[in-house]
């Protein structure tokens, strides 16, 4: 077992803490796991990463804590190819000296078999609730779950935790366990509410404030409904006997910021997606100290019929008590989401208008009103007068309108929070915050977008807008044919603009499970064949892009090189289609999974052009393409069946 400390500081950590938000108040970040190798088990299916680490003093305040997990690929092997869970306990004893082993964070490991060498992606979960426990020594276990080979692929983590100096909004009083494991679902002689049993809590002296802190995923697919993984299917919390939430335990994927994956990333699945931190759900409850009260989690009924059950949820709940909280008027800023430099935000950034953030109410009178300045550095701040209803511990995400425009490529945005309900804030530290604004590309005011369909062309759809909504362009789904290029010429007077390419079916242009869809794809060029941009194929459901178009800079952004292969799992062949600003030479060899060659060609002074890659005389297998042109190489790995 390793030991940790709050020293030698990771430099993902140093660039992720300077290109996400800044807090007002001091923070401390402590590494438990510092560029840890795991893999898996296959014989036992999980492996434990334990760490021993030393938290703050029990008499330092904090307001929040949150933990930071960066995954990137091992040395000298390939990232993690499946979707597994992993899980992070906070293993230490209670106040009467009884051990314990809670989870306090769960993630879901992406598909990451053709991510490369320079990828990472830091995911990040709130676990104040366990600021109390989270100090003097402890333990923090890693645990990663499986059966993938542990000698070809794994990850490469590193865990640490953010303290944010401050009061606590209410001083904890006790954490209790409540449903936490592996239930089965749809098993009618073993149903899940047997262990969804009741809970009956006497609360104590003090007790001002219960929260319910809930962690839940589906997973299974059996024969019936794909259940739990890829069925929909409601939770009931209830508190006295009342519902305090109903809704169905599930989760949009297509919009994954970990894109593209080398799996089924794209398919919306029970309240998790492959890439992904699962956020924990909070349930507020106020009460009199020393009441007495019950709680209950149930399950939409589910009984498999057809095939044998396989489905189950995994549960990690805790009910936490709390003395009375300490402020009536008491705002905070929880995010900036746009602008943003965290990759956690990048489906969403750059932008070059409507800023977005997300507030939280941590006073005990309901939010109504909020003064909100905003603004980049140097720059006189805007003002927005926020009006809603927000309940103690509830968060709301707020539009923020207005240009933002800097000459800079990247400046400081920062957002300030005054006079909740027309008060002053009982605690100012949690107003303020700042975030990278990275300025948004510059076009030329005329260009092509080039949209080449694939085969679904029910489900495409484009349109340019500007800051106040205007649509300066655009083509709707019934608009297109399948399979043809479509070049549209765009001409806009200067302003700031947002490209918007929506895919109703939630599988973008191109995916590899429907290889029958074919595939499309959508190009910016000038009005000389320079290329502006060209946007993945792969983007499930959306492709976001801000741009700038300003006549004072003629210098426009491009892309030099465009390099597609399609498809990647070829029956007979594969082309490769090929873009470049300047004429280049491409050499292609084709290569075994362990390297011979095949057969190499070279093509010279290419500009633009569409080449097959003939595998008709090779046997099903896996093959490597490799791609040299302008100093660069790309390997790409090709899977022929011709039975497919």
């Amino acid at each position: 077992m390793k030991k940790s400390s709050a020293f030698a500081l990771p430099v993902f950590l140093i660039l992720m803490a300077a290109s996400g938000a800044g807090f007002a108040q001091d923070t401390t970040l402590i590494i438990t796991h510092n560029k840890v190798q795991v893999v898996t088990d296959p014989s036992q299916g999980v492996k434990a990463y334990p760490a021993e680490v030393v938290f703050p003093k029990p008499d330092v305040a904090f307001r929040k804590v949150n933990i930071l997990v960066t995954f990137q690929c091992p040395d000298a092997m390939q990232c993690g190819e499946w979707d597994y869970i992993d899980y992070i306990n906070l293993i230490g004893k209670d106040p009467a000296g009884k051990d314990y082993k809670y989870e306090i964070a769960r993630l879901i490991t992406p598909y990451g078999r053709f991510f490369g060498t320079k990828w990472f992606f830091t995911f990040k979960a709130d676990v104040t609730e366990f600021s109390g426990l989270l100090r003097d020594k402890a333990t923090i276990e890693y645990v990663h779950s499986g059966y993938e080979s542990d000698k070809t692929c794994g990850w490469k983590i590193s865990v640490a935790f953010e303290f944010v100096t401050g009061p606590p909004v209410a001083n904890i009083l006790s954490v209790l366990p409540m449903w936490n494991g592996q239930f089965p679902y749809g098993d009618s002689t073993d149903n899940i509410e047997k262990y969804l049993n009741t809970k009956y809590v006497q609360v104590s002296g003090k007790t001002r404030l219960m929260r319910l802190r809930v962690i839940q995923t589906g997973h299974g697919m059996d024969e019936q409904e794909n259940c739990a993984e890829f069925c929909s299917k409601y939770r009931d919390i209830l508190f006295d006997g009342k519902t305090a939430e109903h809704r169905d335990i599930w989760m949009k994927c297509g919009t994954n910021p970990v894109y593209p994956q080398a799996g089924t990333w794209i398919y919306d699945r029970a309240n998790w997606c492959p890439g992904c931190m699962v956020n924990p759900e909070h349930f507020d409850l106020f009460v009199e100290p020393g009441s007495s009260h019950s709680i209950d989690i149930n399950m939409e009924p589910y009984i498999v019929k057809r095939g044998k059950p396989s489905a189950n949820y995994v549960f990690s709940s805790f009910l936490i008590q709390y003395d009375k909280p300490k402020a009536t008027a008491d705002a905070a800023i929880e995010e900036i989401l746009a602008p943003s430099a965290h990759e956690n935000f990048s489906r969403m950034n750059p932008i070059g208008y409507d800023s977005k953030i997300l507030i939280k109410n941590n006073g005990t009178a309901p939010l109504k009103s909020l003064k909100i300045d905003y603004g980049l550095a140097g720059q006189k701040p805007m003002v927005y007068n926020w009006t809603g209803n927000l309940a103690f511990g509830k968060s709301e995400e707020v539009f923020l309108p207005g240009i933002l425009y800097s000459d800079k490529a990247t400046s400081a945005f920062t957002v300030t929070l005054n006079k909740p309900n027309g008060k002053s804030d009982a605690y100012a530290g949690d107003n303020r915050m700042s975030s990278v604004f990275t300025a948004p590309p510059v076009y030329p005011s005329k260009f092509t977008l080039i949209c080449k369909t694939n085969k679904d062309t029910a489900q495409t759809a484009w349109k340019i807008t500007d800051a106040v909504g205007k649509v300066w362009a655009q083509k709707k789904e019934d608009e297109f044919k399948s399979s043809t290029e479509y070049k549209d010429t765009i001409s806009l007077p200067d302003g700031h603009y947002t490209l918007l390419v929506t895919d109703k079916g939630g599988d973008g242009l191109e995916f590899w499970a429907n290889p029958r869809g074919g595939m499309g794809f959508v190009r910016l060029v000038s009005a000389d064949g320079q290329l502006i941009k060209v946007f993945g194929s792969d983007f499930g459901n959306e492709i976001f892009q801000s741009f700038t178009v300003d006549s004072k800079k003629p210098d426009y952004a491009k892309q030099d090189a465009w390099v597609l292969v399609y498809p990647h799992r070829p029956t007979l062949n594969t082309t490769l289609m090929l873009h470049f600003n300047s004429p280049t030479t491409v050499k292609a060899r084709l290569n075994t999974q362990d390297g011979k060659p095949l057969q190499e060609i070279t093509w010279i002074d290419v500009t633009q052009g569409s080449y097959l890659i003939d595998l008709s005389n090779y046997a099903d297998g896996i093959y490597m393409l490799e791609l040299k042109y302008a100093g660069q190489t790309e390997n790409i790995r090709l899977k022929k069946a011709r039975g497919r």
